[in-house]
């Protein structure tokens, strides 16, 4: 039984659900801080055969501010502006009315907070895929924030009487193993595999798209295939 721990993300990459497939117990880490410029609110969908960014606009941002605390912008361009984007984008798409239902239905709920924003679109992809999966956000959690990086990461997995901790691959460079082992924890980094597949028109296939863009292309049975393309080590 293991333990992850990602800041939510607003429709993130595969990677990312990979990283959900691998683990037991699934925490939002919504109360650290947010960074500006980095892929909470922020990620990439192909239009015209190219990467477009969108960004959720947020309420006077500061890095002051936990992702808890970080509001949406709800106002008359958003989110009407991005669901055009979205359905101009990928009006050829073969799953294009069942995901923009499923889009509708996260920003239909207006949460004030990024943190649920993300965290519902993270949850509805699960579900829409037929998945069943607990998450939880961090915040909620009966684990001090005081402490330091890794020796909360360590009690968040042991608040759920798991030993095994998986972060991703970038992580090696923040946490070693033996740190984590010293506190009976396993620490152990996923590796994941984006397989190609069909993006329209497009000749040259752009990996590490926002998940909306697997959706859109890809049936279910094969988008639960490619949630296992990864190794732990």
């Amino acid at each position: 039984m293991a333990v992850a721990i990602m800041q939510p993300y607003f429709f993130p990459y595969l990677g990312y659900f990979q990283l959900v497939q691998a683990v037991d117990h699934f925490v939002l880490y919504d109360d650290v801080m947010f960074i500006k410029k980095g892929w909470i609110n922020r990620n990439r969908i192909l239009m015209q055969g190219q990467e477009f960014m969108f960004t959720i606009p947020l309420e006077k941002q500061s890095q002051n501010k936990t992702i808890r605390e970080s509001n949406v912008a709800w106002n008359t361009e958003f989110p009407s502006k991005f669901l055009v984007q979205l359905r101009s984008a990928y009006k050829k798409a073969p799953h294009v009315d069942a995901v923009m239902s499923l889009i509708e239905g996260v920003l239909a709920q207006k949460p004030i907070s990024l943190a649920d924003l993300a965290g519902n679109s993270i949850q509805a992809t699960w579900n829409y895929l037929g998945l069943t999966k607990k998450f939880y956000f961090s915040s909620e959690l009966s684990v001090p924030s005081e402490l330091g990086r890794a020796e909360r990461l360590m009690a968040i997995t042991k608040s759920f009487g798991e030993s095994v901790y998986i972060n991703a691959a970038n992580g090696q460079a923040l946490y070693d193993k033996s740190t984590f082992a010293h506190q009976g924890v396993d620490l152990q980094f996923i590796q994941g595999d984006l397989p190609a597949y069909p993006q329209g028109n497009s000749t040259n296939f752009l990996a590490g798209l926002s998940i909306i863009d697997v959706l859109m292309w890809t049936d279910i049975p094969r988008i639960r295939e490619m949630l296992t393309c990864y190794t732990l080590d």
